[in-house]
């Protein structure tokens, strides 16, 4: 079976965030079906059970998928903060490779860039090689002498 991956533009995004339902959009539509259900035959309290139950599973996993995001996020950031000092190598946007020492982290549209000290950016999920910096690695003193030198 082959997949292929759909590439939403913003506006589509944000209208498809705003078609989302919600639990308060299933408990509506649980009045609603209540409003107008036959009275000869009501719906039954196990039923209602049963929805209340989804909607609060739903909930649940609602919140969970927006905790797991965030910390998803958090742990990216973090990732890229330690990253700050060091040689990294990647493809930008137009796949040209990037070469760079990392002087800050930004987050953009929830993407992780790195702010390399040559004026380009890398996204996080584009880094190929990590190194430390050259020339922290090599600076420094030989002998105990050197360092009192100053």
């Amino acid at each position: 079976m082959v997949t292929q991956a759909i590439s939403l533009s913003p506006t589509q995004q944000v209208t498809s965030r705003k078609m989302q339902l919600k639990a308060e959009d299933f408990i509506k539509m649980m009045v609603t079906q209540l409003q107008h259900q036959d009275p000869m035959e009501p719906a039954k309290n196990e039923d209602l059970l049963a929805q209340m139950s989804q909607i609060g599973q739903l909930q649940a996993s609602t919140d969970m998928q927006a905790m797991l995001k965030s910390l998803a996020a958090q742990n990216q950031i973090g990732s890229a903060g330690q990253m700050i000092g060091k040689m990294v190598a990647g493809l930008d946007d137009g796949d040209e490779s990037v070469t760079g020492l990392v002087s800050s982290v930004r987050v953009v549209n929830e993407k992780v860039y790195l702010e390399l000290d040559n004026g380009k950016t890398l996204r996080l999920e584009r880094v190929t090689a990590i190194a430390p910096n050259k020339t922290t690695a090599t600076e420094g003193p030989v002998s105990g002498r050197e360092s009192l030198a100053a």
